[in-house]
């Protein structure tokens, strides 16, 4: 699951289906007007990617009622699918949908789902455009510090300062092991990401590693990665200081 939090009311759902829409590379309106093949009608969440030349269109209809949402609402969002030349429709809910309306969608483009079933149509590709890089474009540097070769300046530092900058090191090694496994470096060899929650599968090496509670217990990525940057951020701040660099934009701790 992409977010555990459920939106609080329809605006909300909209903004959350828009943002998951944007981090996977669409381009994205909300409550946008169309046109039909007669008049207009606005679309809570319209989403467009382009692929080779091709365009592909989204809308959504974002419900956040306590009823169930009946047929009537299908048939008429039906319409402005068809007419308004999406390649398919969904419409997402925070309660259910009466039995007619499934009827009403059978057989068309139309999605009847809920924000979790929405999430997981789009896990994916959330995943490999915008996790992982997210991920490599604020943490790539821990990697660097907690690698097998010691960084060069580690050779200028006094005896205390080696013991100081291996007892950080060490704080943050699996971490550093972690933060990779969520990596563009590693698509290649491990094309999917550990599964959440990691408590289960993920052990820490030793009683000293920093490993929160709330990150080995996050059942939603969105979740974790609150967690997992500023952690991630602290360990590179920290390591930059134990081996004598505090500038903004450090060079590599291998001095390249």
């Amino acid at each position: 699951m992409i977010a555990s939090r459920q939106p609080d009311d329809w605006r909300a759902l909209q903004h959350d289906v828009a943002q998951i829409f944007d981090e996977c590379g669409f381009a994205v309106d909300i409550e946008k007007p169309v046109t039909l093949a007669r008049g207009q009608a606005t679309v809570d969440v319209y989403a467009e990617e382009n692929i080779r030349g091709r365009t592909y269109r989204i809308f959504c209809e974002c419900k956040r009622w306590k009823s169930s949402i009946p047929q009537s609402v299908i048939h008429g969002f039906r319409t402005v699918v068809a007419d308004g030349g999406a390649n398919v429709g969904y419409v997402i809910t925070s309660s259910a949908f009466q039995t007619g309306a499934f009827a009403a969608a059978d057989l068309t483009n139309i999605r009847l789902v809920s924000w979790a079933e929405f999430q997981e149509d789009f896990e994916k590709t959330w995943i490999d455009n915008h996790l992982r890089q997210y991920v490599t474009d604020r943490l790539d540097s821990l990697l660097s510090y907690v690698e097998p070769i010691l960084p060069r300046a580690f050779d200028d530092l006094d005896d205390d300062g080696k013991r100081n900058y291996i007892a950080v090191r060490d704080r943050y090694f699996d971490l550093g092991a972690l933060v990779m496994l969520f990596t563009t470096h590693v698509t290649g060899f491990f094309p999917e990401i550990p599964d959440l929650p990691l408590r289960s599968r993920f052990k820490p090496s030793s009683e000293f590693t920093v490993m929160p509670t709330e990150l080995l217990d996050a059942t939603a990525y969105r979740d974790f990665l609150d967690v997992l940057i500023p952690l991630g951020e602290r360990a590179i701040a920290e390591l930059r200081v134990a081996i004598g660099r505090t500038e903004e934009t450090p060079s590599s701790p291998n001095g390249t």
